[in-house]
């Protein structure tokens, strides 16, 4: 996973390059293959880079849109490229390569702050609009890619880690009371699960976005709820199986999409051993690929079920 940093001045006064360095080297673990930073006046964005799938081999961050207007960070993975590409086509966008930063960037270009409605994925990612003075972030529908930020009266920073915002100097390691409370009393219910282990950070929810301005303007929306939808009915019992391995199978052939071989996390309950044997029947579509798991495994594997459906899986 890479990770995404930023910081933005309030009032318009220029961010000190030593701090957007110092909160992208706090997450460096996350970025073997690069680490990047661009400085814009009151904005400063940073990037690590892990190359997880094919499309990402050449790509390079922070991404500047061709009139430089439009600066991106992202981290994620796209599972509708192909839909978003064809689309993103048809409405005249030049698209200057195949990756997933790309199709975001120009997503945005073309559907603005409702662009996170259009992407299917895994994601956290950050855009600065020059022309508006704004910045905008969101974290997808599951909130499965991490975004963390800290803000007070004079400037705001975000970071794919809590702890990296350590690294700046205005971000206090005090400890969030509330969250230890709500951890270890159970009558402790009154928390909000949008907050960190550090007094003074908070975490993006599934499914938020936000925007900020160099004046301090602050929003921050739910883009997206889920909705109950149409009941599907089935004549058989087999009937249903199919169309469940059918949405199934092509949940994970998009998540498949890898640079080298595929690597899943094997806990020995339901959800993994499905996930797992599903991988299994599509790996003749990856030719090439080879299928490797991980797994926490007990001390004591015979007096531990995980353990033994692990290893019987």
């Amino acid at each position: 996973m890479s990770a995404i940093a930023g910081i933005l001045n309030f009032g318009g006064s220029a961010v000190d390059p030593a701090h957007i360095n110092a909160l992208t080297r706090a997450m460096s673990a996350r970025g073997p293959d690069a680490q990047a930073c661009w400085t814009g006046g009151a904005i400063a964005l940073g990037h690590c880079q892990l190359r997880v799938t094919p499309e990402s081999r050449h790509e390079r961050q922070p991404l500047t849109s061709t009139d430089g207007r439009h600066v991106l960070v992202w981290d994620g993975r796209l599972d509708n490229r192909p839909e978003l590409r064809r689309e993103l086509l048809a409405c005249g966008h030049g698209l200057r390569d195949d990756s997933d930063a790309e199709l975001v960037l120009h997503s945005y270009l073309a559907w603005g702050q409702e662009c996170p409605l259009r992407l299917l994925g895994d994601f956290a990612f950050a855009v600065w609009d020059s022309g508006r003075n704004e910045l905008f972030l969101a974290r997808d529908r599951m909130a499965a890619k991490p975004l963390y930020y800290a803000r007070d009266q004079s400037r705001f920073a975000f970071a794919s880690e809590e702890e990296a915002l350590l690294a700046l100097p205005w971000v206090s390691p005090r400890p969030n009371e509330e969250l230890i409370a709500y951890s270890l009393v159970p009558e402790f219910t009154n928390f909000n699960c949008t907050r960190s282990w550090l007094r003074d950070v908070s975490a993006f929810g599934h499914a938020e976005a936000a925007s900020l301005s160099v004046d301090g303007n602050w929003r921050l929306w739910k883009y997206w709820i889920l909705q109950p939808g149409n009941e599907l009915r089935f004549t058989s019992d087999e009937e249903c199986r199919e169309a469940f391995l059918e949405v199934f199978g092509e949940a994970m052939r998009r998540r498949m999409r890898a640079e080298g071989d595929i690597g899943l996390m094997l806990s020995g309950g339901l959800d993994s051993a499905g996930i797992l044997a599903m991988t299994k029947r599509l790996l003749p579509e990856a030719p090439g690929k080879v299928l490797h798991t991980y797994s926490t495994v007990s001390d004591n594997p015979a007096a531990c079920i995980e353990s033994r459906c692990i290893h019987s899986m």
